[in-house]
């Protein structure tokens, strides 16, 4: 067996953020130099956000929460996520001779995390180490880890949860709680796990630090004395603090709008439930797979399952992963009540191959679906006020598959994963959505032919946009449409309102539009209460000059609306109309009547391909 070597342990105490990064630096440069030993630190922090080396601070952080509450914001001088901490947390580091643990810095990881786990256990607590960065009991996370190497100095960190509310950390970071899939703050809580609440208990500082160190001398064959710090180090460190680390150009030297954030999600809709891929990417190209976080209300056991497959796909190239699902559930003993490994093979593929782009000035998200051929006609999905991609759920997928037509399903502006609205908001909005954006979603999707699938304001779009632009629009479905207020349509939005506010609409609309929310529904509330019985959105003159054929879909007890939406229609419309009201049906018979609204809407679709010539200009 190899004899311990020696190595310095030290204590530096409570530090800012930045002055603990700048003596981070100090360490391996004063180690590189050969001017101090092989070293092991502890640390810890007041309140503060570090985000990696490689992240853009606004992606990561609620700067004007942080501003608000006096948290500092740093950046770390190695990669990673972004991280909240404060006094609950402690730190340590090992700054080692690089050819002490090998040239793979993987391997590396996983010998220093795996002592780390070791030496926790002995606290009390089943601590195991999860590549590829995690220390954890039970499947939660106790603590991060991160590495590089700098010259001939491998440099860990890692971090413990002693005393932790990951209620601090929602507000400050913009973690994949709320920016990838809007996991709740129980949710949050139910993924991380402190050593207080596993032992009911605060360890000693001085345990903590023993039991990794006898984790590390163990595991790691060093033998730990305890020192402290040189001037020589106290002195460089403060010199990077004022130089560098501790200067607002360092920590804001990457930068960007939130907007343009590289996080690609979907959501796949079956029997057994409804699954969703949010994946944050990495890379000069985003190539490469930074973190997954898969949600729904399927069931999977053993219940970590999810967990350690969003943890195999950490770290992958995109390009991969799709093969990397399949694999890891070929080794992966566990039951998955109604779905497949294809499901999550499916999933993250679709959310890999999420679309971006830009109209009337917006940053909007969607999916294509099936074929996509050059000069072909194309789907395109239009949702409702306070609806997204997702309320669709596999109804798209259904057309695609009888059709053969590809289709285009995104969220409109304000909802789902779209940007944000901003006030004020426009009270001609559904005139802008026909005019001014959907001509845009269009020629940035290629599409110049078109059937147009809209429901509620989403169909109100479609016809408008049919009537403006009759050579681009082969047919159009629309689902509960409506030109002008009805008393019920106000009524119905007081309801809203009501249930916004004391009952459990805002939780259930949070779970579509997370962070988008609240102003979506401001812009409901704002707009429609503003109107009267009668009242026309003025989209009646374009309506009037609709060439293609349309077929209008209502449920006979539409709580929003009646039958004087479809004869409205029908009077303004030139071309052939087919209106379809179905019985025991409410506002969305996309889903009380779906046999019906499907069969329909294929008959539609085929006629609009096979009895007109190609209108494409």
């Amino acid at each position: 067996m190899t004899c311990a070597r020696p190595v310095r342990v030290i204590d530096t105490g409570i530090r800012s953020g930045r002055e603990n990064v700048a003596f981070d630096q100090a360490l391996i440069e004063t180690r590189n130099a050969g001017k101090c030993p092989e070293t092991i630190r502890f640390l810890r922090f007041r309140p503060c956000v570090l985000v990696g080396l490689h992240q853009m601070l606004s992606h990561e952080v609620r700067l004007e929460y942080c501003a608000r509450h006096g948290i500092e914001l740093g950046r770390r001088i190695t990669g990673g996520g972004g991280l909240f901490m404060d006094e609950g947390q402690i730190g340590w580091e090992l700054a080692l001779e690089r050819r002490r643990l090998g040239a793979d810095l993987a391997a590396a990881a996983t010998r220093i995390c795996t002592a780390a786990a070791a030496g926790l256990r002995r606290l009390g607590v089943a601590a195991e180490f999860r590549p590829r960065n995690d220390i954890e009991v039970g499947g939660r996370k106790l603590g991060g880890t991160g590495g590089v190497f700098d010259g001939e100095t491998l440099f860990f960190q890692g971090t413990l949860l002693v005393d932790f509310d990951p209620a601090r950390m929602i507000e400050a970071l913009r973690i994949p709680v709320e920016k990838l899939a809007r996991r709740d703050l129980e949710d949050a809580r139910r993924r991380v796990v402190s050593l207080v609440e596993l032992l009911g208990y605060a360890p000693p500082l001085a345990d903590i630090h023993a039991a990794l160190l006898a984790g590390f001398r163990e595991h790691l064959e060093l033998e730990p004395h305890w020192g402290e710090a040189s001037m020589y180090e106290e002195t460089l460190a403060r010199q990077l603090h004022t130089e560098q680390y501790g200067t607002e150009e360092f920590v804001r030297s990457l930068d960007a709008p939130e907007v343009s954030a590289p996080v690609s999600s979907a959501t796949l809709v079956r029997r057994a439930g409804t699954l969703r891929a949010d994946i944050r990417l990495e890379g000069g190209a985003n190539e490469r797979i930074r973190e997954a976080l898969i949600t729904g209300d399927f069931f999977v056991s053993p219940s970590r399952t999810v967990l350690d497959l969003e943890a195999r796909l950490r770290g992958l190239a995109a390009a991969g992963a799709g093969a990397a699902v399949e694999a890891f559930f070929a080794e992966r003993a566990c039951q998955l009540s109604g779905l497949a490994p294809a499901d999550f093979r499916e999933l993250v593929e679709s959310a890999l191959a999420q679309l971006s782009f830009r109209a009337a000035g917006r940053l909007l998200r969607g999916h294509w679906r099936g074929p996509r051929q050059e000069q072909a006609t194309a789907l395109v999905f239009l949702h409702d006020a306070l609806g997204s991609v997702r309320l669709w759920r596999d109804f798209p997928d259904q057309l695609v598959k009888a059709t053969g037509c590809g289709a285009l399903v995104y969220d409109r502006w304000g909802s789902g994963d779209a940007e944000p609205l901003v006030p004020p908001f426009a009270k001609d909005y559904l005139m802008r959505e026909a005019l001014e954006a959907l001509p845009e979603v269009l020629a940035r999707a290629g599409i110049g032919d078109a059937i147009l699938v809209g429901q509620s304001d989403g169909a109100s779009i479609a016809l408008a946009y049919a009537g403006a632009n009759p050579q681009r629009v082969r047919g159009v479905i629309a689902l509960s449409p409506h030109l002008v207020v009805e008393a019920r349509t106000l009524e119905q939005v007081r309801e809203q309102i009501r249930d916004y506010e004391t009952g459990d609409l805002k939780a259930r609309l949070r779970r579509h539009h997370g962070k988008n929310t609240a102003a979506l529904f401001a812009r409901l509330v704002e707009v429609w209460t503003a109107l009267a019985p009668g009242a026309s959105w003025g989209l009646e003159p374009y309506v009037a000059r609709v060439q293609c054929p349309v077929l209008a879909i209502q449920g006979e007890d539409d709580e929003f609306f009646s039958r004087l939406q479809l004869d409205a229609l029908a009077r303004l419309l030139p071309g052939p109309l087919e209106s379809l009201r179905i019985p025991g049906s409410r506002h969305y018979p996309v889903h009380q009547a779906r046999n019906e609204v499907l069969a329909a809407s294929i008959r539609l679709i085929q006629r609009a391909l096979l009895g007109q010539p190609s209108l494409c200009a």
